[in-house]
């Protein structure tokens, strides 16, 4: 008897048709919204893309040679340079902070293992002169003994020739790999204020052991000399970034522009 009560029950149920199916799914829906809070349905919206200024001219300089890049990333896209990224690290463009327009580069970097952030201009075979030119805004910096690039100079794998801010001074310093490999340092510029942008331009004549840097800060000459020591006679790519782990920094870059001459 019980059984039979249990199905005259259910097939008066169905018999009540679509209508009664409906208010039971309203039922329990409002009875979820009371305990749970408003639902949301569908998926979450994708995160809202990066908006730059199209309008705004291509950076220029009055530097010679054959323009290898000269961005201002306001097409929203590393034009002119070639991003490398492991583990946490990241380059892209975005709009948080800029010198023109309403977009530039940025490279974040943490001291975590495999963080690794940078990017490449490349230069043409055989290429002995490079003006660099561009400007950095570095927000975060990294731990003392360590520091956060404005550019580096390659030959082949090695970095001959870099300028950097030092996390423990705020110093911006000059770094040379001489033909033993061991590095000397010169500090050009007593602190470079987190936060800000500022001017950085660089030409390196590589020559060997009688090769030409000059370096530029904030349209001030910092250093000029025919005599640094490197051991190569050409140059194969400009960087922004580190190429090694742990160099934790962010840094925002604009304006950008490599020039070559052979």
């Amino acid at each position: 008897m019980r059984d039979q009560n249990i199905s005259l029950r259910a097939t008066t149920a169905l018999d009540l048709g679509p209508k009664w199916r409906l208010f039971r799914r309203i039922r329990a829906a409002t009875i979820a919204l009371a305990l749970t809070g408003p639902m949301i349905v569908g998926f979450a919206p994708a995160a809202s893309a990066v908006t730059c200024d199209r309008s705004t001219a291509p950076p220029t300089n009055s530097f010679p040679g054959k323009v290898i890049a000269a961005s201002n990333f306001e097409s929203g896209k590393l034009k002119g340079f070639k991003a490398t990224t492991q583990g946490n690290g990241s380059v892209k463009v975005a709009s948080t902070s800029s010198h023109s327009g309403a977009c530039a580069a940025f490279l974040h970097a943490t001291t975590a293992n495999n963080s690794i952030a940078y990017m490449q201009a490349a230069l043409p075979g055989k290429t002995t002169e490079v003006y660099a030119d561009g400007w950095f805004n570095i927000t975060k910096a990294g731990v003392a003994g360590n520091n956060v690039p404005f550019f580096r100079f390659f030959s082949s794998s090695e970095r001959v020739i870099d300028l950097f801010r030092d996390n423990a001074s705020g110093a911006v310093v000059l770094r040379v790999t001489a033909p033993n490999g061991t590095f000397s340092y010169t500090t050009l510029v007593p602190n470079a204020a987190l936060g800000t942008w500022h001017h950085v331009a660089m030409h390196i004549v590589a020559n060997g052991t009688a090769t030409g840097v000059q370096v530029w800060y904030n349209e001030q000459s910092v250093h000029a000399s025919k005599s640094v020591r490197i051991g190569a006679k050409s140059l194969t790519a400009v960087q922004l970034g580190a190429e090694h782990d742990t160099q934790m920094g962010d840094t925002y870059a604009d304006d950008v522009i490599v020039k070559a001459i052979k």
